[in-house]
């Protein structure tokens, strides 16, 4: 098989495996600009009509600028929490050995695979006890803290590829502290994984609602654009237009953020291959 057939191949399987992940995609849109009307009269069926008065609506019923403005605090501080403690969590296991450092690091690890719903809960007991819900800040640390053990994996598995223990002794040789090591080698060395971690850490939580409606259900005014597109829909109306043109607007910002962090997640998630 020749290389141009080859590729050709791969093109025909990579198209197929996108069309499921396209077509919601082409539904959202569709549903979002066209009316009611035309809706009802085809729900599956191409548009037959195009308005701007759904993302009209949506924008001004859900107040989709606060909103947009919120779930930025809310990320923000969840990727500088995730970064921040996976990056000196992830390069104190490099450095630390023996069994006990290695099994306390598989045990963050595996706390991913604990449903946020089970340790949720009680954290919203608590924090309700302290009077701390309905705080973007704080909604941000959770979320961020959530991420962490996909973040500690991540930069920890891409530290042992780049931080090798020749380099670390090296850098004992010429007089580096541990915590000037981290500065000066482990954190510039770390920016391919930390890119991808933040890429993905905005996505995540952009798009979260779970920790949204449990932790800042109780004031309209620190809604997330998810938490705000619930409302625009009723027992009485379901808003289906207006709350596609409201996932509409909030998808727009994390696909801004994948294409242009594309580089850097192929750098995070392939470590050295290209070195």
């Amino acid at each position: 098989m020749s290389i141009r057939m080859q590729r050709r191949v791969r093109t025909t399987i990579a198209a197929v495996i996108a069309i499921p992940f396209v077509l919601p995609f082409v539904f959202l849109i569709g549903t979002a600009v066209r009316t009611r009307e035309d809706y009802i009269a085809g729900p599956g069926s191409l548009p037959r009509s195009f308005t701007w008065q759904n993302i009209a609506d949506a924008w001004t019923q859900a107040d989709l600028g606060r909103a947009l403005l919120n779930t930025l605090v809310v990320t923000v501080v969840a990727c500088a929490v995730c970064v921040v403690t996976s990056v000196a969590a992830a390069y104190w296991f490099r450095i630390a050995s023996g069994r006990i450092a290695e099994g306390l690091r598989w045990i963050l690890v595996a706390g991913y695979a604990i449903p946020m719903i089970a340790w949720l809960i009680p954290v919203f007991v608590i924090l309700a006890n302290g009077g701390l819900t309905d705080n973007l800040v704080v909604a941000g640390v959770v979320s961020g803290v959530s991420s962490i053990p996909f973040a500690l994996y991540l930069v920890h598995t891409f530290f042992g590829q780049v931080l090798t223990a020749e380099l670390l002794e090296a850098s004992m040789l010429d007089g580096a502290g541990v915590m000037r090591a981290f500065r000066s080698i482990a954190v510039p060395l770390s920016m391919p994984a930390v890119a991808s971690v933040i890429a993905l850490v905005f996505v995540w939580t952009f798009g979260d609602l779970l920790v949204a409606a449990t932790l800042l259900q109780g004031d309209t005014s620190v809604y997330t654009v998810t938490l705000a597109a619930t409302s625009l829909s009723t027992r009485e109306d379901v808003n289906l237009q207006g709350q596609a043109a409201a996932a509409l607007v909030a998808l727009l910002p994390t696909l801004v953020v994948f294409a242009v962090a594309q580089r850097a997640l192929a750098k995070g998630f392939g470590g050295v291959s290209d070195k």
